[in-house]
């Protein structure tokens, strides 16, 4: 596993969540594309944030894939284009 570190900062991040789900929308507003599961990654200096260090991704066509979706939902996921 590689470290990650701010550039501003120039400090290692730290796991601030481990375990956040992400949905990829086609476009604001749009249909869900892919799902996936990563860490949130925070810099204790300034408090930057980033998701990363992905898991397994889930698209559109897999099977289950609403099913996730719905799951990644319920439990307050994060959404982004």
């Amino acid at each position: 596993m590689m470290d990650e570190f701010c550039v501003k900062c120039r400090r290692k991040m730290r796991v601030a969540k481990a375990g956040q789900e992400v949905i990829e929308l086609t476009a604001r507003g749009g249909k869900p594309y892919k799902q996936m599961s990563g860490d949130v990654l925070e810099c204790s200096q300034c408090h930057y944030q980033v998701v990363t260090r992905f898991g397994k991704v889930t698209a559109q066509h897999d099977e289950g894939f609403m099913d996730r979706v719905i799951s990644a939902r319920s439990i307050g996921c994060l959404e982004v284009v």
